[in-house]
């Protein structure tokens, strides 16, 4: 299934409401479904929103909204790349006063060679590297890296870790989700990078279940 074809179920499933609530329903559920699996701080808050959100659509439509989480997931594993970007893009739903535009991931690719050429140098002397993104998006330039280290020999899960921030709430999700089912270890935090005022911390599978928090506590040796 191609990003057309979540775009065809998504575009299904809207009815009474606009293109732009019924993607920000489906990031926003998704995104707590696979959080809420391992994460016990703030579970129930998120599964009452969950709850919330779900109410509002009929069974047909919450399971086109499951389809498309699953035709996600099959993307990313048959084609690493932002998928949820491309979908975004294609719903025509990206807003101008807000600056959300994604950059094509193709740049992003060529964008991440250029960062990363010396990462077996650096990774000499070191047991990971670490990126910092300030204004994350989808997650398409973090996805960028990671597969270009993996071209590299390396293994992203491990000599990886991103922190990634977004002011967008709906950003956030869409990388929390793509990251983590990318397996890249990450901390993807809703907050302004300018004013620095932070309002959420969304650690991926791969951090909280590779004691990421532990890792990054300890002092490297050297």
């Amino acid at each position: 299934m191609s990003s057309k074809e979540i775009v065809k179920l998504l575009r299904a499933n809207t009815g009474e409401r606009d293109l732009h609530t019924v993607f920000g329903d489906f990031c926003s559920m998704s995104a707590s479904a696979l959080r809420n699996r391992f994460d016990p701080n703030g579970h129930d808050e998120r599964e009452e929103q969950y709850e919330r959100t779900r109410e509002r659509y009929s069974e047909a439509q919450w399971m086109r909204f499951a389809e498309a989480l699953g035709a996600v997931t099959i993307e990313l594993a048959s084609e690493p790349r932002d998928v949820l970007g491309e979908v975004y893009m294609q719903l025509e739903i990206a807003s101008r006063d807000q600056g959300q535009f994604f950059t094509p991931y193709s740049v992003c690719r060529l964008m991440a060679a250029l960062q990363v050429p010396d990462a077996a140098e650096r990774l000499q002397t070191r047991p990971f590297l670490t990126v910092y993104e300030p204004a994350c998006g989808a997650g398409a330039m973090v996805i960028a890296v990671a597969q270009e280290l993996a071209s590299q020999g390396f293994d992203c899960s491990t000599q990886l870790h991103v922190t990634a921030d977004d002011i967008s709430l709906n950003a956030v999700h869409m990388s929390y989700i793509q990251l983590s089912l990318l397996q890249i270890p990450a901390i993807v935090n809703h907050r302004n990078s300018l004013t620095l005022e932070h309002f959420d911390t969304w650690p991926t599978v791969t951090h909280a279940l590779g004691g990421w928090d532990r890792t990054l506590s300890t002092p490297l040796a050297g």
